[in-house]
């Protein structure tokens, strides 16, 4: 392995999560997880092309890894929302989009059906998953429309706050998203910079299922690659208005706030990864996703690891995300996956 000088870049990377290359432990996952230290991983279809129970002996060897080196276990995550976003399939249970269930069931209905969703992630070995979305998506116009439960704040946050519920009774933490809302949008950020359009600088109906997720105790959150115009000019990611002066302080959310994937375009196209990670830490996200470039996670680490005025900042989200690590339980015997498939 390559040396890294300076401060061990370890300590940054205890507040990112990767993304991987493949779908078993080869020597970038291992340094990834012994070397940089990193706080969770994030797997993608690459990472499931020889199936869910080749998947489950990954994690599993992940999670040795890090116990190995004397940390906690790593977060876990994946995409499983439902309808176009879905990253496993049959024989999981298919989650139909967001719009259809916000039309077709109700939010008991939904519970039941993020609790089924988490015992299967984890039975894979998953212990994140990345939903529900609480956007507030107006209409078609919105690239979010079928990922969205409705144009109703109260109905998204009475669906958002069942599938809370369901995911949290199966052992798998749910991570609301994306923070503040990406409803009043007409352009996707993974391509392009959004600019919100609602003219209220409260956003009272885009932060009405976030608050109300806060108040159910959401474990996690995850920002939003968009511009406030009514609040300023930086994207919500990187912005600490929009991250400790609304989210922590007049939310009251007190639990881990995780970037978007900031290697997106809405952040690209003006910032580099790493600096982008530097960022968004200052401006008040503890957990932050690099998906792709494994170099762009190690210079990320290393910017922070090696800026001592980030120390404060970096003890804070490490406690954060210590406490919520602590809090995994191991994944099962990977023979109970073996019956479940």
């Amino acid at each position: 392995m390559a040396e890294h000088p300076g401060k061990s870049p370890a300590v940054g990377g205890q507040l990112l999560m990767v993304g991987l290359p493949g779908p078993r432990l080869d020597r970038v996952a291992q340094e990834l997880v012994r070397d940089l230290r990193v706080g969770g991983v994030i797997l993608f279809a690459r990472n499931l092309t020889e199936g869910p129970e080749a998947a489950g002996a990954f994690i599993r060897d992940l999670q040795r890894e890090a116990a190995a080196v004397g940390e906690p276990p790593l977060l876990v995550a994946v995409d499983q929302e439902g309808g176009p976003v879905q990253r496993l399939r049959e024989p999981f249970t298919l989650i139909p989009a967001a719009r259809e269930l916000g039309e077709q069931s109700t939010p008991d209905q939904v519970e039941a059906l993020a609790r089924q969703v988490g015992r299967e992630l984890a039975l894979v070995g998953f212990n994140v998953n990345f939903a529900p979305v609480l956007d507030v998506a107006r209409g078609p116009q919105c690239p979010l429309y079928d990922r969205s439960y409705s144009a109703d704040p109260e109905r998204v946050a009475a669906f958002g706050g069942a599938a809370i519920r369901g995911y949290l009774a199966a052992g798998v933490l749910p991570t609301g998203k994306h923070f503040p809302g990406l409803g009043d949008t007409t352009v996707d950020s993974h391509q392009v910079l959004p600019r919100a359009i609602s003219a209220d600088p409260a956003r009272e109906d885009d932060l009405l299922p976030f608050r109300r997720a806060v108040a159910a105790g959401v474990p996690a959150v995850m920002t939003a690659h968009l511009t406030v115009p009514a609040w300023e000019e930086r994207p919500a990611t990187l912005s600490p208005l929009a991250l400790d002066t609304w989210l922590r302080s007049r939310l009251g959310f007190k639990g881990v706030i995780v970037t978007d994937d900031l290697e997106m375009g809405a952040i690209a196209e003006n910032t580099e990864p790493a600096p982008a990670a530097r960022q968004a830490l200052t401006a008040g996200a503890d957990l932050l996703l690099i998906c792709n470039d494994v170099a762009a996670a190690w210079e990320a680490a290393r910017l922070i690891a090696q800026d001592e005025s980030m120390a404060a900042r970096v003890r804070q989200s490490a406690g954060r995300l210590h406490g919520l690590r602590r809090r995994l339980q191991p994944p099962p015997p990977l023979e109970r996956l073996r019956e479940f498939l």
